[in-house]
């Protein structure tokens, strides 16, 4: 009975979890006040060193580590360069995404035709041998690799940071009133440091995933824009870790149609398929099914923007894209 929607729903949450890495990171250094389009670089960055570390040392783990610590370092100057030197978001965030994209290419080249044991699917520990005969969602949830384990724990670890720690509430005080936060003795500098970096070491851990969970190879576009839609992903999910979750598995059951139809007849399985076949042609091309996640990046940012709410109704930092300097304001 469910044959056809297992495979999909286990694509998923393998497809997702780089993209909800991202969006994690990128929630956590926005809500700080400072936007950071670096993700993509970050991602290709933790992709690379992750791979080429498992390829020398044999282990996906310290393979893992390493890719988030690349991740880490990227974002670290994005961080100076806009927090230290209040230079324009938007434009040091661009300019990550093209170093990392550039570097990661001339860098990566020679180890396009290595292959890499990495992370294996394996049930939840101690019960996870139940819990995988629950029909259509076991496979899904409790069989996974550890990456994917990772990314779900850190969804509520998250929310509980932003929401119900003291640095949470300083990290909230200083994207929305860093002048304040800096009067009530809340290091803003620091804070915003902190928050970038997390959200570089995030984003590493997503690319790492890719290149030695998800995919097992590299390629210099092997990250296909997820830090593009993981960045959109956070206006979706109005800065909430819990529904970033959401998101995310909207946009990897989207992904994971794309990969689970390429090697199944989908356009004569469906109904009134003499008559349509043209056009369940097309629309299950494997070419315009690549196109749909980020179709769907476009449609998410055009349903925020018909809604018109206002930056507060969708929770959006008050000092995101703010440099602050001290005196003035």
């Amino acid at each position: 009975m469910f044959s056809g929607i297992e495979p999909i729903l286990v694509l998923t949450v393998a497809a997702s979890t780089p993209i909800l890495y991202a969006a994690l990171g990128e929630i956590i250094a926005e809500r700080s006040g400072v936007l950071n389009l670096g993700v993509e670089g970050s991602m290709l960055a933790g992709g690379l060193v992750g791979f080429v570390v498992t390829v020398l040392t044999g282990s996906p783990t310290l393979g893992f580590i390493a890719g988030v610590l690349a991740g880490g370092a990227l974002a670290l100057v994005h961080g100076f360069l806009a927090i230290s030197l209040h230079a324009d978001q938007v434009i040091s965030g661009v300019m990550i995404t093209l170093l990392g994209a550039g570097l990661t290419t001339y860098f990566g080249h020679g180890w396009v035709q290595e292959n890499i044991s990495g992370f294996s699917s394996e049930p939840v520990p101690i019960v996870g041998q139940y819990l995988v005969q629950i029909p259509l969602i076991g496979e899904a949830l409790f069989r996974n690799t550890a990456p994917d384990f990772l990314a779900l724990l850190l969804v509520p670890a998250t929310w509980y940071f932003l929401t119900r720690t003291n640095i949470g509430l300083e990290i909230d005080a200083v994207g929305n009133d860093p002048a304040t936060a800096d009067t009530a003795g809340i290091k803003v500098a620091r804070t915003r440091y902190l928050c970038v970096l997390l959200g570089g070491l995030f984003a590493g851990a997503g690319g790492a995933t890719i290149t030695l969970a998800f995919s097992q190879l590299w390629t210099s576009e092997i990250v296909a824009g997820r830090g593009w839609i993981a960045i959109a992903l956070v206006i979706f999910a109005q800065w909430d870790p819990i529904k970033a979750l959401f998101g995310a598995w909207f946009f990897g059951v989207i992904q994971a149609a794309q990969f689970y139809t390429q090697g199944t007849d989908v356009a004569n399985s469906l109904p009134l398929s003499a008559e349509l076949g043209s056009v369940y042609a097309v629309v299950f091309d494997p070419i315009i099914m690549s196109t749909y996640p980020y179709v769907a990046t476009i449609l998410v940012i055009v349903a925020v923007r018909y809604r018109q709410e206002t930056a507060e109704q969708l929770g959006m930092p008050a000092a995101l894209l703010k440099p602050y300097l001290r005196g003035s304001e």
